[in-house]
């Protein structure tokens, strides 16, 4: 699957989920999509929304709230060029289609929430664009997010397949998660049954949820984003990654490969110069003088390594120095008489 210039293949993508951490302020909006640039996303995510297609409108407070936060599609094409100014590739979730038909020129690819997983004329009309598509899976069975696969499938026109065009992502629709709800190897059983993208949603406190995904497999990271957790009462600034959390999670992101290595097991060419500071040696354990046959007692090991490993102990004991030596000088073979079978 290809998500903007990023083949998921070889590369780890991490999205930084802006929400509503704008709260409807333009400016505090673009200001996100740079703090994310500089932090190292590889991409932005919007949701749009309509409040009123949305919401039942017995909600009033939501709908106020909702409206508040609202960007305009003319706010949402900025900040898309914005984030593609600076390397970026721009996501959308849309809660209806009116707004998805909107947004669908500016994405590279599609996102549809957890809570829209069962919401078909969604499904059909996101799958229908010939983008990629990516689906959160929070709240849903395994069964139920079969059928919105399927559902998704039904709409591929050849030659895409859902290799190729959907990345399923693990979530747990709380805010925030608490970490024995997080539920991760989930990612696994989504990879090994529906064989597409895989990568995870992040709702939990911090970045360590979001670190043990990657082992598992996640080759999407969805981290909701803020410039300050403590910003204003709305829940999502407190689960949100800030600056400094969005910044490391990025270096894990995309050194991962590198942190996995390749599962052989030797030491590399940095470890090989710090064993031999770490391993020890054989030295003598005390002044010994020339001629005097070695026992145990005269032999101790300590580091840096600089003499004969520990496992040569046992051929020194009962060979004879053929010149005196120091405390803790290490013992090598040119000390000892050469007609000495060692």
């Amino acid at each position: 699957m290809i998500l903007g210039d990023r083949h998921l293949e070889q590369d780890r993508v991490l999205i930084a989920e802006l929400g509503n951490n704008h709260e409807g302020d333009p400016a505090l909006a673009r200001e996100l999509v740079d703090a994310a640039a500089q932090a190292g996303a590889d991409a932005v995510k919007v949701q749009v929304i309509n409040p009123a297609r949305l919401v039942n409108c017995s909600q009033r407070e939501r709908i106020a709230q909702l409206t508040r936060f609202r960007l305009p599609l003319s706010l949402i094409a900025e900040l898309a060029q914005r984030a593609a100014a600076q390397g970026m590739f721009f996501v959308a979730s849309a809660f209806d289609e009116e707004s998805l038909e909107g947004v669908a020129p500016l994405v590279a690819a599609v996102k549809i929430a957890s809570g829209d997983l069962d919401f078909k004329p969604l499904l059909i009309k996101a799958a229908a664009l010939g983008k990629p598509l990516i689906l959160s899976t929070g709240m849903a069975t395994l069964a139920e997010v079969d059928r919105a696969v399927n559902t998704i499938a039904r709409q591929l026109k050849s030659p895409r397949t859902l290799e190729d065009s959907l990345a399923l992502l693990h979530c747990v629709s709380l805010y925030p998660v608490p970490l024995k709800l997080a539920n991760l190897k989930a990612i696994q059983t989504l990879k090994e049954t529906f064989s597409v993208t895989v990568g995870y949603s992040d709702h939990c406190l911090g970045i360590e949820c979001a670190v043990a995904a990657l082992a598992l497999g996640a080759r999407i990271i969805e981290k909701h984003f803020t410039l300050d957790k403590s910003r204003t009462t709305f829940r999502d600034h407190a689960l949100s990654a800030d600056p400094r959390d969005l910044r490391r999670l990025a270096e894990i992101t995309h050194a991962f490969d590198e942190i996995l290595g390749s599962g052989e097991k030797l030491p590399g060419e940095a470890e090989v110069a710090m064993s031999l500071a770490a391993r020890r040696c054989i030295v003598a354990a005390r002044d010994l003088k020339a001629g005097e046959p070695l026992s145990w007692a005269d032999l101790d090991y300590v580091r840096p390594r600089e003499g004969l490993p520990p496992e040569a102990a046992a051929r020194l004991v009962g060979r004879t120095l053929r010149v005196p030596v120091k405390l803790h000088q290490p013992l090598i073979e040119n000390l000892f008489n050469p007609d000495e079978e060692a």
